[in-house]
């Protein structure tokens, strides 16, 4: 049985203190990372770093990118609606908020993605299971407890608890925990509102190793030694990198300004932590959401545009990647306290050197909405994390796949993402790594709906070699190793087709000396 600790008894226990770990058996069956041969189980890419910005509360995504041209808006809000000569112009009939400048900014400069309609099937419109959801990267009908980022860790500190890395596997910027860095092993956040503060809380401590007693009460204390043993490793390098680190320009004085700012310090001061968690609240906007939305999105679009340059002035930019996430979007119609309440999909913003820019989808059909007169999503956020993972922070699909217990396509947000929208394809196969290929390679692909396949190598003359599947596949994310031995030296295709006539071809090259 996993260990279980309130965070109010946690927080009550420890202050501010976290990143320690818990054991238990794991809820989530690993079964698609079996299928990765352990020859293969590299690492994503190092060096690249992604932050998270989560908005609480729901963010009133037609407030944020706003169909202008669309007068079933207007109509729906009458009072609250943003006029089309107070945005920002985008493009295909859509408008920024005009606090957003600084994010217009970027987005001119093409390093910002913008996904539209963003959800998931049957939505959740409760703050905390609907966070839990974004969280946890499940479906509305699962209850899971572990993480989607923190899954993602497992896969990059495969040793972990038993070996604990040089620097944080995550930082937090805050007081609690966020259940996205939770994963079946243990807690991979570490969690503070100050380097310094933490440093100084925790300096002179050190770790008490004793086992504690065999009681239900061991296990929690247990727990808290882990907690704080953890919490008192990465003390020193925290402080070091956030006194190495600098900005090369003045951050807002607002709490998302500030938080920005310590993460840009600690990059810029050596740390190798590969995901942040900053936040800002406000976004429950019931009432009165003209100014606060406004404000809101002011300071969002003057801290992002800060960090972005920051870390373009200190050769840092290609390596990170900004997105944003918030629970839920808001109801169509304003209701009577000149606000909105809980709605459904929303747009996510993914901002960075390597993305692509633009945007990805069109404006939300008012006419088509659910059973419940809120916007459908079109794509599930789970596409979006897939494309996150894969495209920018470098896994491999089938470990993708893993972390969601299904296959997500991706969606165009970055230079190396998929070129055309999801909905034009049916299946993926990758380039086989290694190529060339002197012993064996792994050759991956997903399949996107259903089908009757065949993955076969053929020669240069088009004659077929070697059928390495060929069945039926369900949707889900697959990997083969293809022994190079096998072959004559030469150029090779490899080929995945299905029943409707679809095809994908690879060039590969086999050398054996």
């Amino acid at each position: 049985m996993k260990k279980k600790i309130s965070r109010q008894s946690f927080l009550q226990s420890m202050a501010i203190l976290s990143g320690g770990v818990s054991f238990g058996i794991a809820s989530m069956p690993g079964k698609a990372f079996a299928q990765i041969p352990a020859a293969y189980a590299g690492q994503a890419e190092p060096g690249k770093i992604l932050v998270i910005i989560q908005l609480g509360g729901g963010n009133d995504g037609l407030n944020t990118v706003i169909p202008g041209e669309d007068d079933l808006y207007y109509a729906a809000r009458p009072n609250i609606a943003i006029q089309k000569t107070n945005a920002l112009k985008l493009d295909q009939d859509m408008y920024l908020h005009p606090s957003m400048v600084g994010i217009k900014k970027l987005y001119d400069a093409g390093q910002v993605a913008i996904a539209q309609n963003i959800g998931y099937p049957n939505p959740n419109r409760s703050h905390f299971r609907a966070t839990d959801i974004w969280n946890t990267g499940s479906a509305a009908n699962v209850m899971w407890e572990e993480g989607w980022a923190g899954r993602y860790l497992m896969t990059q500190y495969p040793n972990f608890p038993i070996e604990m890395p040089k620097h944080p596997m995550a930082i937090q910027l805050g007081s609690v925990e966020s259940l996205a860095l939770q994963s079946d092993v243990g807690r991979f956040g570490t969690v503070f509102e100050d380097p310094n503060q933490f440093y100084q809380l925790v300096n002179g401590s050190t770790a008490d190793t004793d086992a504690p007693p065999a009681t239900q009460a061991g296990d929690e204390l247990g727990f808290l030694k882990q907690v704080a043993a953890s919490s008192i490793q990465f003390a020193n390098v925290i402080q070091s990198s956030a006194t190495k680190g600098k900005n090369s320009l003045t951050y807002p004085t607002t709490g998302l300004g500030r938080q920005l700012g310590i993460v840009s310090r600690l990059i810029a001061g050596g740390l190798t932590t590969p995901v942040y968690l900053v936040n800002i609240g406000g976004f429950d906007t019931h009432a009165n959401q003209l100014t606060q939305h406004a404000n809101l999105w002011k300071t969002i679009s003057e801290a992002v545009s800060t960090f972005q340059t920051d870390m373009t002035n200190q050769n840092l930019a290609d390596q990170i990647s900004v997105m944003t996430f918030s629970e839920f979007g808001r109801r169509i119609n304003q209701n009577g306290t000149l606000g909105t309440d809980h709605g459904t999909a929303a747009p996510m913003f993914v901002i960075g050197k390597t993305v692509r820019g633009g945007i990805i989808g069109a404006n939300p059909d008012l006419k088509l909405v659910d059973a419940n007169g809120d916007i459908k999503f079109t794509y599930d956020y789970r596409q979006v994390y897939s494309t996150v993972l894969r495209d920018h922070l470098g896994l491999d699909n089938v470990r993708t796949a893993a972390i969601f217990q299904s296959t997500f396509e991706r969606l165009p947000i970055y230079k190396n993402s998929i070129e055309g929208m999801p909905e034009q394809t049916t299946m993926e196969l990758l380039v086989p790594w290694p190529n060339p290929i002197r012993q064996s390679a792994l050759i991956q692909y997903g399949i996107f709906a259903e089908a009757t396949i065949l993955l076969g190598v053929y020669d240069m003359q088009g004659r077929l070699v070697q059928t390495l599947f060929e069945g039926k596949r369900a949707v889900g994310s697959y990997a083969v190793t293809l022994e190079g031995s096998s072959f004559a030296s030469g150029h090779y295709i490899l080929s995945l087709q299905d029943q409707r006539g679809g095809r994908l071809t690879r060039s590969i090259q086999i050398q054996n000396d």
